[in-house]
């Protein structure tokens, strides 16, 4: 309906009160709704707005949700639970997308919802269906009371019968013209509406009338309802019929009665209704009529089940997501408060190397990957107590119900990795899973979900720790070791900023001559608690948090301030080189060569000092990009450096393409070389190909004076190791650079 029809209907503009805190919004709106024929009243706020409708009741309202001091779902309640406020029609006009939002918008009874940023033409669009609506709802009003009137008149001109009958049949013929007009009207409109208009014999429940609406809703033809005052029941949902033979009861005291509710058509489909009905009275207060309007609610039913369904499952695999998964265990864990026989597990699943699949094949095949695993893991379960859920990433978890034994939850988790032994095939790609479980099982002293899903996460890290594609049960000493990290996690974001980290170095000897070569630099964390912390236990979480990179920052400038100090006091110093690790964190920033060379001129040391050592396995994960670095790093003249050789990626066939100076022998190779065998023969073959790429070579963990020698006799030119000294402070290594000066 346009708005030129709804004045002439009306004989008013209609007036629209928009409630918004943006001025903008009222503006554009109001300047919009004016332009198409409509009144507008604007409030900022949702008091301003409770006040404008005491003074003039609008025919509709636009209402934002988010505002200060009162929001729009306060407004909306004010405005329902008043007598002349409940029937104005509110459209919500939200920037909230949420499914909970819109469900709350409608429960509290608004007519529709339009999410920000809007458009202007479907406000103006919903705006005038629904006041078309409104106008044909009160005109049915209007109508149904003026018939009740003439209904009156007639009866009193017919009293009157026996004074002027000639008089009392043109009277009778004008009213029976104007019925006539009025009913073809009243015929007109209700054909028009969507919605089926009702109305039945409030004492014989028989049906008076009803409009075509019916036939397209129900699927019936109308007769069958006029034959049987019944049929109306009959089509309810079995599961829903009592409650409505109810409502129909109560209708006769309470006066209006509003249900939603399932039809079966006779193809069987299933469809939901809202139904409001009004009891009539005649002028004695007696009830003659029920008056109804049934409308056809299933799309936004299934709207409503949908954005349900999306908000408890995830996108990707349909599997329940962690708001749904959680639900579950919160229920196993409350039903087991109640039969503490009961007993369950959370089993906690981490993929390993995904993220080797997402950034070497993309994200279509990853997540053709994600898919195959949660179909895997389905089949898995044993039954439909058991809930597979993926909480994010290549994060799944398993909620096993209703265990009797241990020995249950151990065999899934080895169906798991049976499963998981065999390829995966996608398109031209064989994959290989693998995962680490964690498990959980339930006592009577858990007392939320959470702390179970911790537990089984805890468990998970613990997996993989050990190596990866194996399960771990989580025990109470697993839980307080966690504490422990996290103590030292937070602690560790402190520690740079609390001044707690110092530098000790290790000396680097000449084999050749028996002199000092240079130090290599290695943190120390002394906590103001725990005194002095290993950096096996820190370094791991450093990395894992990104504070690798801050510390790493000052470890370089530290060592190589303290590397200018020496060369500035003591002539030999100038010849030393420092040797500094890299992480592969820093090897991925983008300004590292930036960085690198800001260092070096603030500081005034030269590159040909420095001796940068890479791990193994942080060349083999960067590729060309690592390559590019590495030769800008050596036309800087700084030194590079394999770190713990050998124990990475067996990157044999690539070490020829790295810009690589010097290859460091790993100290588990040295500390066995004495019983000879493989490891003494891997040190040789180490130190003949690093000569064959002219580089030279540097044995750390050296102990002993036989280790000594042999790497003497092997061409090894550099060691370090306890055997020439212990890590040391600044101060101590500063004197035996002194004494090599003498």
């Amino acid at each position: 309906m346009s708005s030129e029809s709804l004045n002439s209907s009306s004989h008013k503009e209609p007036l629209i009160l928009i409630v918004d805190d943006i001025p903008d919004n009222l503006r554009v709106l109001s300047t919009a709704l004016a332009g198409h024929g409509f009144q507008t009243r604007c409030a900022k706020s949702g008091a301003i707005a409770l006040m404008a409708v005491k003074t003039t009741c609008p025919d509709l309202i636009l209402l934002d949700i988010k505002m200060p001091d009162m929001d729009g779902y306060e407004v909306c309640e004010h405005l329902k639970a008043l007598d002349t406020t409940r029937n104005i029609p509110i459209i919500f006009l939200s920037a909230l997308d949420d499914v909970i939002d819109k469900i709350k918008a409608f429960s509290l009874g608004a007519v529709d919802y339009i999410t920000k940023p809007f458009q202007v033409e479907e406000v103006l669009i919903r705006v005038k269906y629904q006041l078309a609506l409104k106008t044909a709802q009160d005109e049915i009003q209007r109508l149904n009371e003026e018939l009740e009137q003439r209904v009156q008149q007639r009866t009193v001109q017919l009293a009157k019968i026996n004074e002027d009958l000639a008089l009392e049949i043109v009277k009778h013929q004008q009213t029976t013209e104007v019925l006539r007009i009025s009913e073809e009207r009243l015929e007109s409109i209700l054909s028009s509406i969507e919605d089926v208009v009702w109305s039945i014999d409030a004492n014989t429940a028989k049906l008076i009338y009803c409009n075509t609406a019916l036939e397209k809703i129900y699927g019936y033809p109308i007769s069958n309802f006029f034959e049987d005052e019944q049929f109306w029941l009959k089509v309810i949902h079995q599961d829903d019929r009592p409650r409505i033979e109810k409502a129909n009861h109560n209708v006769l005291t309470e006066g209006v009665i509003h249900d939603e509710y399932r039809i079966l058509r006779p193809d069987q489909e299933v469809r939901w209704v809202s139904d409001r009905r009004y009891l009539i009275y005649d002028q004695h207060g007696k009830p003659v009529r029920i008056d109804g309007i049934t409308r056809d609610i299933t799309d936004q039913k299934r709207a409503e089940q949908q954005l349900v369904h999306d908000a408890l499952h995830d996108a990707l695999t349909g599997l329940p997501n962690r708001n749904l998964f959680m639900d579950r265990v919160e229920q196993a864990l409350k039903y087991s408060k109640r039969h503490p026989k009961y007993r369950f597990a959370v089993m906690f699943i981490d993929l390993d190397r995904f993220k080797m699949i997402n950034d070497s094949m993309g994200h279509t095949i990853g997540d053709h990957f994600l898919r195959s695993i949660a179909k895997l893991l389905e089949n898995c379960l044993r039954s439909v107590g058991d809930t597979v859920a993926r909480l994010g990433g290549d994060e799944f978890t398993i909620l096993i119900d209703d265990i009797q034994e241990d020995s249950e939850v151990i065999a899934i988790a080895e169906r798991i990795f049976h499963k998981f032994s065999h390829p995966i095939q996608l398109g031209n790609h064989t994959l290989f899973p693998s995962a680490s479980i964690g498990i959980a099982m339930s006592n009577q002293e858990y007392i939320n979900g959470s702390d179970l899903l911790r537990d089984a996460d805890i468990a998970m890290y613990q997996a993989k720790s050990f190596g990866k594609g194996r399960y771990v049960l989580f025990n109470q000493e697993m839980y307080e070791q966690h504490l422990k990290v996290s103590q030292l996690d937070s602690d560790l974001h402190y520690a740079l900023e609390r001044k707690e980290f110092e530098l000790y170095y290790q000396p680097i000897i000449s084999l050749a001559s028996e002199q000092l070569a240079g130090f290599e630099a290695l943190i120390r964390w002394h906590h103001p608690k725990r005194g002095l912390v290993s950096p096996s236990d820190f370094i791991p979480i450093a990395e894992e948090t990104g504070l690798i990179i801050a510390i790493g920052d000052w470890v370089l400038n530290q060592a190589c301030r303290q590397m200018h100090i020496w060369q500035n006091k003591y002539a030999s110093a100038k010849n030393l080189k420092m040797s500094i690790n890299l992480t592969c964190q820093q090897i991925r920033e983008k300004d590292l060569i930036d960085k690198l060379d800001r260092v070096l001129a603030e500081i005034a040391i030269d590159g040909i000092n420095l001796r940068l050592e890479i791990t193994e396995s942080s060349m083999m994960d960067q590729g060309e990009e690592t390559i590019a670095k590495l030769e800008q790093l050596r036309a800087r003249n700084i030194q590079l450096s394999i770190d713990d050789f050998g124990q990475g990626y067996s990157s044999l066939s690539y070490l020829h393409r790295f810009p690589v100076n010097t290859l460091k022998i790993d100290r588990t190779f040295v500390d066995q070389m004495i019983s000879g065998g493989q490891n003494l023969e891997i040190i040789r073959t180490i130190i003949i190909l690093a000569h064959a790429l002219n580089m030279d070579v540097v044995a750390e963990g050296v102990e002993t004076q036989q280790q000594v020698v042999m790497l003497k006799q092997l061409g090894c030119e550099f060691a370090q190791g306890y055997f020439f000294s212990r890590p040391l402070t600044a101060t101590a290594a500063e004197q035996i650079i002194a004494g090599s000066s003498e």
